[in-house]
């Protein structure tokens, strides 16, 4: 395997190479993992064993960060030193450092879903600092920011929770992401025969020098911009919308007993709208929850049969609800279709100035191609 450099996406992994169909490209042994178990005697002499993998991988990282060859990081040092130099294109460095030129050109919905990656941020610096007070928020962020990117799914001994079943690994995590990569996170792929971590050929083989490629998982490209600091070309087109309800909630009457149902149930958050598959739509979380938005907390009668229709047991509680509900819906969209127009021509001149803005970008041509084409289907009477 060949450590390339690509002019669209940075630094990936390729063939040096022509490899067959599922034929195993290489097995990182255990003792090259960074995760707790490997770390386990590291963190036993530091005494911070209590802490979450994601807490135990910063502090080591960011104190290498710090210290440079004084730290005891052998073998890990020639892994350590291939590490991103900085994370300045990511959208997380902007929030932290008080880039407004950047944080300002993010939609609103990005930019809440960014504050939530921000908020474990903040409570996994405060772990880390508790325990190395020293260590400075551009260290933490750099070694936070590592470890959420760059690390996968691995099975620990000493792992305390789900959670914490988390591994870094060198020359894997150089892999870009593809929705069409193989996916060796799989009991499916440890039952043929491939320890983890493990990457194979995908089902076409590879060329000589073609890049190989990482499901990173299932994720929008509002999530793998917050998360990762990217988009990609082909992701499942969708866009969350949770700020913008959760304002409507908060000015409508009984907002708050309102939340408090959709809690009990399940329902609060997570409210997208996607493209595919055709007609655009709603997700089924979003649904119930600006039913009740129109449902009035003194009438009983329509709080049951809001129920029954989270239950299955109705399609929708009145013909006067479903339409104040497609009425509300055709509202946020079309703001948010309009904002999107907006931000999308002054982004133009800028696209020469890195992915970064290319990123920006396509995420407000996803806000406005997906609401356009809801606000339409709701114009012809299609069924939501």
């Amino acid at each position: 395997m060949l450590i390339t450099v690509l002019e669209d996406s940075g630094r990936g992994l390729a063939a040096t190479k022509d490899v067959e169909a599922n034929q195993p490209l290489f097995t990182i042994p255990k003792s090259c993992l960074l995760n707790a178990d490997t770390l386990h005697k590291w963190a036993k002499k530091h005494s911070v064993t209590h802490l979450s993998s994601v807490q135990l991988l910063t502090c080591y990282l960011a104190l290498y960060k710090a210290q440079g060859e004084e730290l005891d990081a052998s073998p890990y040092t020639p892994y350590l030193q291939s590490l991103p130099f900085d994370f300045d294109f990511h959208p997380l460095s902007w929030l932290v450092n008080n880039n407004q030129r950047m944080v300002e050109k993010l939609a609103e919905e990005t930019k809440y879903k960014l504050i939530k990656v921000q908020d474990r941020f903040k409570q996994d610096k405060q772990a880390v600092s508790n325990q190395f007070p020293a260590l400075s928020t551009g260290d933490i962020l750099w070694a936070w920011l590592n470890v959420n990117t760059r690390s996968l799914y691995y099975g620990c001994k000493r792992s305390r929770s789900h959670q914490d079943n988390i591994t870094m690994c060198p020359l894997l995590d150089f892999a870009n992401h593809s929705l069409g990569a193989t996916n060796f996170n799989t009991s499916e792929f440890r039952r043929a025969g491939h320890p983890i971590p493990t990457m194979i050929a995908p089902k076409n083989g590879l060329r000589s020098e073609e890049q190989v490629y990482l499901l990173y998982g299932f994720h929008s490209n509002q999530t793998l911009f917050v998360e990762y600091g990217f988009t990609a070309s082909i992701s499942p087109p969708e866009l969350s919308i949770d700020s913008r309800v959760v304002t409507r909630f908060g000015k409508t009457e009984g907002g708050a007993e309102k939340r408090a149902l959709l809690e009990a149930r399940g329902y609060w958050g997570d409210w997208t709208l996607h493209a595919d598959p055709t007609p655009a739509h709603p997700s089924y979380r979003l649904i119930p929850a600006l039913r009740l938005l129109h449902v009035s907390l003194q009438d009983q009668s329509a709080l049951q049969r809001w129920e029954a229709t989270v239950n299955g047991e109705l399609d929708e509680i009145s013909p006067q609800n479903s339409e104040r509900m497609r009425n509300t819906l055709k509202e946020l969209c079309l703001e948010l279709q309009e904002e999107a127009a907006a931000h999308l021509s002054p982004l133009d001149a800028l696209i020469e100035e890195g992915f970064s803005m290319a990123s920006i970008q396509q995420l407000w041509l996803e806000q406005h191609d997906i609401c356009t084409a809801i606000v339409q289907n709701i114009s012809d009477g299609i069924e939501l």
